[in-house]
């Protein structure tokens, strides 16, 4: 039988340091110091629990060196011939500052060439204080990785709408070149697979057009609009507001148009779109916080490339260390590696585009047709007994003006 006594087996030395402040152990160690040296090593031994060689090693530090002597010494070896070099470091150090949303664990892989462990990279960052900091987790509520995992790859997605003027490095380049506002993406569950649509308006039509686009590039690839299902949060650029599905509209598309499945988060739970929202806050560090554009074009150009290398080359460490494109050929084997070459577009263009609206249509506001030419009408309506002659009536003020009291 278990017996419930706890035993504790340290000695009363070890019990009169353990969890004590470096303060409190010099303190300790000062008394044992003391009574050795007016009873003697055995005597202080046996009267504070200890070894006598500690009293031995104790009583020798304080007498050469004094009170500080008693301060707890650091165990780390003397010399370490497997030491990084002040070149390597420095090498790291570099990389760091090039790409600082890079991990020890990104950075190794990414540069094979360094010479270095990944505990040797996190030590060097850590002493050039170049660790970003993390909130502190104190429990996981739910892991919900090996549900997502279960997931068939192009089948469940989350979308969500970025805003981008509240970005400080990009703020300034979105003033300057009338950069996008806005950025809307759709995410794959299981695989990661991220597509990006940047605009100028915040609207359900972007949304919806943006969608319907992507189950088209679905459905081209032989994937079945009746087992995608999209996921939401309750904002209105999502058509929250519209309580039936018949009423024409994001849903409406999804559900009726293409026969596809869509459900909103629940109310006051934005940790259920947690993996698109986690790709904004990547995009930010990775992208936006890196990138410097010029122009328009250099923008979609360079967004267009991250959407690349983010879906065929940067692995996802929270599923395994593979990219998107292997995550779905793995589990699609059938499928082209092509349904992951899906273009960055500009929806405000896009838009225009389908409504047969002329490029020239002023960003930001609405557009309205030009009025046809009523002149040659009004002519015909208003001369006198269809002349096709209009009198004029207007006052001629270059003639002299009469003086009333002449």
């Amino acid at each position: 039988m278990k017996s419930d006594v706890n035993v504790d087996i340290r000695t009363p030395y070890c019990g009169m340091i353990f969890k004590r402040s470096p303060e409190e152990q010099v303190s300790v160690r000062q008394q044992i110091v003391r009574y050795a040296q007016r009873k003697g090593n055995n005597a202080a031994a046996r009267h504070y629990g200890c070894d006598v060689r500690t009293v031995r090693t104790w009583r020798g530090r304080f007498e050469k060196q004094g009170t500080r002597a008693l301060i707890n010494r650091s165990r780390a070896p003397h010399c370490r011939p497997h030491k990084l070099s002040a070149e390597v470091e420095e090498r790291i150090v570099q990389k760091r500052r090039e790409a600082p949303c890079y991990g020890p664990k990104r950075l190794k892989y990414f540069n094979p060439s360094l010479k270095a462990s990944e505990g040797a990279i996190y030590r060097i960052l850590k002493e050039r204080d170049l660790i970003r900091r993390r909130r502190k987790k104190y429990r996981v509520k739910q892991d919900l990785r090996d549900v997502k995992a279960r997931y068939q790859s192009l089948t469940h997605h989350q979308e969500d709408v970025k805003h981008l003027y509240d970005i400080p490095y990009y703020w300034p380049q979105m003033m300057a070149e009338k950069l996008p506002k806005y950025e809307y993406t759709i995410r794959d569950t299981k695989s990661g697979f991220t597509i990006v649509a940047f605009a100028n308006e915040y609207s359900e039509q972007y949304s919806t057009l943006l969608t319907e686009t992507y189950l088209s590039h679905l459905k081209s690839f032989g994937v079945d609009p009746k087992d995608v299902e999209i996921q939401t949060d309750n904002g209105s650029e999502f058509g929250a507001r519209k309580r039936d599905v018949t009423t024409p509209g994001f849903v409406n598309m999804i559900m009726i148009e293409w026969g596809a499945s869509h459900n909103y988060i629940p109310p006051g739970c934005s940790n259920a779109n947690a993996d698109v929202e986690s790709f904004h806050s990547t995009v930010e560090l990775e992208f936006f916080n890196l990138e410097s554009f010029k122009t328009k074009e250099e923008f979609f150009r360079k967004a267009q490339a991250y959407q690349y290398f983010y879906n065929f080359a940067r692995p996802n460490f929270s599923k395994g260390g593979k990219t998107p494109l292997q995550i779905v050929l793995k589990d699609r084997p059938e499928i082209s590696p092509e349904v992951l070459n899906f273009p960055v577009y500009d929806l405000d263009a896009l838009f225009r585009q389908k409504m047969e609206l002329p490029n020239y249509c002023v960003q930001g506001g609405q557009y309205v047709h030009k009025l046809p030419d009523t002149a040659g009408e009004a002519k015909r309506l208003l001369a006198p007994h269809g002349t096709g002659s209009i009198p004029d009536r207007r006052p001629d003020w270059s003639a002299p003006t009469p003086n009333p009291g002449s």
